[in-house]
């Protein structure tokens, strides 16, 4: 190579090196600009959280479980600390618990995780909200099935105020809801869930009701997802913090929810809702004290003021990397082509 081509070579690779540093930090700063967690489950039973409820007696204690494979057990969880501050031993033989809903003082099981859509087992289990007890409790089984056949579901959701009972299908494309009333579930026979919306976001992995009632959210892997239940239309979404594999959500107020992970040391983020004309525009945020008042106690953390939307700084910064790239390319390209006409000379 000419040694002029040389000196022009290694700089521009040391430019390129730099900027493409330069853009994994923005985006990590993107990831960090999200939220700090507000908690973290740090109890060493709890790896594979894949359900969450808040108690409606107690705003600063929630509840998890494990998913296939671990015992039947659920974990009341101390929102302040993270710590484990009860279990409750279910008599029962878990397949794959997916999802939990609470309402009126019982807390749902959703035994509906089905990866394989081949599951004739299907069953939601019923319990009394346990609070900060260990013990252990029989409870009552529903066998269940769906509308359509098999499918993979991680949402239960539990309407406010209604005896209905719903499960968000997790698919590619057009998830469905279906419906049933809590009157035809059976511990004898097997009740269906009723198809009675479709289109909805793919890859849903859990779902619940604000306490009013108004909305639903939805989470996906990277998205948080507000629903306007009436219609089951999406009016809103937003990126999530940075999360293993996001499998949890619950509200703590009518504009706030927690979203969690699988994996162990978990963190828990309490997020704002989407909602509203442009709310795919920026990152779910987390509220500030004043920003939204609330009865929960769950501690609220602010977002790091950036004026400029992060997401564009990632994009900007790639585009100067892949520039320079290109410029260096060219540089070498056309080194080596002059090379090769001196030499035919």
């Amino acid at each position: 190579m000419n040694p002029r081509h040389r000196r022009l070579l290694i700089p521009g690779l040391l430019i390129a090196l730099i900027a493409v540093v330069v853009v994994a930090s923005l985006i990590d700063r993107a990831d960090a600009a999200v939220a700090e967690p507000v908690t973290t489950l740090s109890d060493s039973r709890i790896t594979e959280s894949s359900g969450l409820a808040v108690s409606t007696t107690e705003d600063d204690l929630a509840y998890t479980v494990n998913d296939s494979g671990n015992a039947a057990e659920v974990f009341a969880v101390d929102l302040t600390s993270g710590a484990v501050v009860g279990v409750t031993t279910v008599r029962a033989e878990f397949r794959d618990v997916e999802a939990l809903a609470l309402r009126d003082g019982t807390l749902w099981i959703g035994d509906v995780g089905d990866n394989g859509r081949e599951r004739d087992d299907l069953a939601l289990y019923a319990i009394d909200e346990p609070g900060r007890t260990t013990a252990t409790v029989d409870a009552r089984r529903f066998p269940v099935s769906l509308e359509g056949g098999p499918a993979d579901v991680e949402a239960l959701l539990a309407p406010p105020s209604s005896d209905r009972l719903q499960v968000v299908t997790k698919t590619l494309a057009g998830a469905e809801v279906l419906t049933l009333s809590e009157g035809d579930l059976d511990d004898t026979r097997t009740a269906r869930f009723r198809k009675t919306a479709e289109d909805l976001p793919a890859l849903v992995t859990d779902g619940a009701y604000s306490p009013d009632g108004s909305r639903v959210a939805l989470l996906s892997y990277g998205t948080l997802w507000s629903v306007d239940p009436t219609e089951w239309s999406v009016v809103g979404s937003g990126p999530l913090p940075s999360l293993e594999q996001s499998e949890t959500v619950a509200f703590v107020s009518d504009g706030a929810v927690l979203v969690g992970s699988e994996g162990s040391d978990s963190p828990l983020y309490r997020l704002t809702l989407p909602t509203g004309e442009g709310a795919t525009e920026g990152l779910a945020t987390v509220p500030t004290a004043t920003a939204e008042p609330s009865s929960s106690t769950v501690p609220a953390t602010t977002v790091a003021d950036d004026s400029v939307d992060s997401r564009t700084l990632v994009l900007g910064g790639i585009g100067v990397a892949g520039l320079l790239v290109l410029v260096v390319f060219l540089v070498v390209r056309r080194g080596r082509s002059g090379g090769s006409r001196r030499a035919l000379r």
